[in-house]
């Protein structure tokens, strides 16, 4: 790299901290509250009441917009591969839970809530020993997969340039990374990198901190033992810069000139080089690449912000939480004074001398009364009074109030935490639902709005032969009773697909709402005849999740099972055979259709047809359909005792002569109704022959 090109970044980077340093102030200003940190002018550290709205109103706020996973939801512009969507949406909510998104979400909402910007990175974990920077995070991360972490907003530095609404028109981004120095001086892609020291080693850089602070060590415990690890570890200094404009991936590190990485970025869109095969003339892969000039990442950067405020000059505007800081002093400051007061001052009374000289003993018999004592004075009314002066002036329970409320129109998120005292009307507390509901689906919004990124740049690496994963292994049939598993391809991902994330989704206690309001349709459409009752069983079924519906569903079971034992009768009048009984039968449904075997028209047919070539066809039929009967309810009976029983020997042979009588009369109602049959079916040939 040339001299000029590394004054540049040098100075960037100082640039960038100086640009940075008034926003860290405030930011550690409002963690610090997160965490309890209040002074009251006038009051020692011990009588301040650390009463923090800032947690529950976080808590809140996190848990509203983005408690559980998302619905994504895909859309394919080719009409013809609309399967395919089923398929991107099961490649992208699993996806989801392998990265482990939702941990990394809900820090990222955290620091946009107290820092003005949660960042997320995208980053491809290789496998092997193949890390990437800070190198320590890679065991928890899956091999061979994309991978989305949240970065602390302390060690990030935008463009001062960026315009506010869209991160994709800065020049560059650089991220700050405190590493361990084994790694770095074993990272085979970094060069000069035993030139590398510790900070530790330098004079100048040994209160350098993670997340870029500058706060002077006291003696606290915590931030002395911070210290120590980093001095134990020999922590590196690195600045990884993300050069939009020239597409490039640049690395210095603390203490050496050169860039140590100094390369296209890696998530530049390439495609491999083709070249015919010598002897088979196929188009083989070369294993090389050519850059086609675009990014796999939306932007142009492997950063993603989430933004809930909006701004006028700059990238970063006050974060949400210092809109309600002075609320939260306030409160605090009224909540100590009050208790000061009453601690301050004890409760006293004043009373007379001439009711002292009167009983000697008066102070302590009022001092030491139990309830219910009688102690007798001369001037009831005038002989004693409290003494106030520990009472808190009357508009001061007023203002807390007024900053609860006045906090709650800035931040609140649910309509079910709105306080309200009796002097609020219907209309004003409806008015206050509807502000609490249009902010947390603002929030929502711009969470779904994260999360579609992630699903979007997540499918654009992995379609990079480079980047495609060769373990994560997904269901692609078409049915959900017989999963088929394989391995996602980059061929998949080679469409014009769209991302849609259900925001609703992601609230508490969403399944069970959705499982309400399942069942009140379900109450209504079953009243309507035009609807099929088997499919709003099954929609039902597929709100309470249940896996396998087909099962739970009888009318289904029951349909095949009647087909197949029509089947056995059309087989026993044609074949004249038994097709013999199988255990796993429906066997009572079965033995329902084989006694009304002499009502199904084809049967009759086929009976009529095999009576002209042997005048016994009915007998043997029934004969046949007798013993195939009695199999049938041996197995049902095995059924109610707990086996499985085996037809005898006995049971495979033609019934007994004590069962002939029966045998023939059931053959001659057969014979009848095939006769009958036979007459209808030639009247109405008569009559199509008159009419033609």
């Amino acid at each position: 790299m040339k001299q000029e090109q590394i004054n540049f970044w040098r100075k960037s980077i100082d640039n960038g901290i100086t640009y940075m340093r008034p926003k860290h102030k405030l930011w550690h200003k409002l963690l610090g509250m997160y965490k309890n940190e209040f002074e009251v002018a006038g009051l020692d550290k011990d009588q301040v009441v650390r009463i923090s709205r800032f947690y529950p109103l976080t808590r809140q706020i996190i848990s509203s917009i983005a408690f559980n996973y998302p619905t994504v939801f895909m859309r394919v512009d080719n009409p013809n591969r609309e399967f395919q969507a089923q398929i991107l949406e099961r490649v992208a909510n699993a996806a989801l839970e392998t990265m482990g998104v939702k941990e990394e979400m809900h820090q990222a909402i955290f620091d946009a809530l107290y820092c003005s910007l949660g960042w997320l990175k995208f980053d491809y974990n290789a496998p092997g020993d193949d890390l990437m920077a800070p190198y320590v995070v890679n065991d928890s991360l899956q091999d061979d997969m994309v991978a989305v972490r949240r970065v602390s907003p302390f060690n990030i530095m935008v463009d001062p340039l960026c315009p506010p609404h869209k991160l994709g028109h800065a020049r560059y981004i650089i991220e700050k990374m405190l590493v361990p120095l084994e790694f770095v001086r074993n990272d085979d892609r970094f060069v000069n990198r035993r030139q590398i020291q510790a900070i530790t080693n330098r004079e100048d850089e040994t209160d350098s901190l993670y997340e870029m602070q500058d706060t002077n060590y006291t003696d606290n415990d915590e931030e002395n033992a911070t210290t120590q690890a980093k001095e134990l570890g020999e922590f590196a200094l690195l600045y990884e810069i993300h050069d939009r404009v020239h597409r490039k991936r640049i690395v210095f590190a603390d203490g050496v000139e050169q860039p140590i990485e100094d390369i296209p970025h890696p998530f530049l869109e390439q495609e491999p080089v083709m070249q015919p095969d010598p002897f088979t003339g196929e188009m083989m892969m070369t294993g090389e690449f050519e850059q086609t000039g675009s990014y796999l990442v939306q932007g142009g950067f492997p950063y993603h912000a989430l933004k809930f405020d909006l701004s006028e000059e700059s990238l970063y505007g006050l974060p949400m939480m210092s809109y309600v800081e002075d609320e939260q002093k306030a409160i605090v400051e009224s909540v100590s004074r009050r208790v000061d007061l009453l601690k301050r001052y004890p409760r006293l009374i004043l009373g007379q001398r001439s009711e002292r000289e009167e009983n000697a003993n008066i102070g302590d018999q009022i001092t030491r009364a139990r309830d219910g004592s009688i102690i007798w004075c001369n001037d009831v009314n005038n002989g004693f009074r409290e003494m106030q002066m520990g009472s808190p002036p009357p508009d001061q329970l007023g203002i807390e109030a007024d900053m609860r409320q006045y906090e709650e129109q800035v931040l609140q998120v649910s309509q079910m935490a709105m306080g309200g005292g009796p002097r609020r009307t219907a209309t004003e507390a409806s008015l206050i639902a509807s502000f609490g509901t249009q902010n947390r689906e603002w929030l929502s919004a711009e969470v779904g709005k994260a999360y579609e990124a992630i699903v979007a740049n997540t499918f654009r690496i992995m379609a990079d032969p480079r980047y495609t994963p060769e373990n994560f292994i997904i269901n692609v049939s078409e049915g959900e009773n017989d999963p088929v598993y394989q391995a996602v391809t980059s061929d998949l991902f080679k469409v014009r697909f769209k991302v849609e994330v259900e925001t609703q989704s992601m609230r508490p206690l969403f399944e069970q709402l959705e499982r309400e309001d399942t069942l009140a349709l379900a109450n209504y459409m079953f009243q309507m005849p035009e609807v099929d009752r088997t499919e709003v069983i099954k929609l039902v079924m597929r709100a309470f999740r249940v896996p396998d519906m087909d099962k739970f569903i009888k009318g289904s079971a029951d349909q095949e099972a009647v087909r197949a034992a029509q089947l056995e009768n059309q087989f026993f009048a044609a074949r004249q055979q038994d097709p013999g009984v199988l255990p796993e039968q429906d066997h009572q449904v079965h033995l329902q259709t084989h006694q009304q075997a002499q009502q199904d028209p084809a049967v009759t047919q086929y009976l009529q047809q095999a009576m002209q070539v042997n005048p016994q066809a009915i007998q043997i039929f029934q004969q046949l359909m007798q013993r195939h009967i009695q199999q049938h309810q041996q197995y049902l009976q095995g059924e109610a005792q707990g086996r499985a029983p085996q037809p005898q020997e006995s049971e495979k042979t033609i019934p007994s002569v004590r069962d002939a009588s029966n045998v023939q009369a059931q053959a001659q109602n057969i014979q009848s109704v095939v006769r009958s049959n036979a007459q209808r079916v030639g009247q109405a040939a008569n009559i199509n022959t008159e009419q033609n």
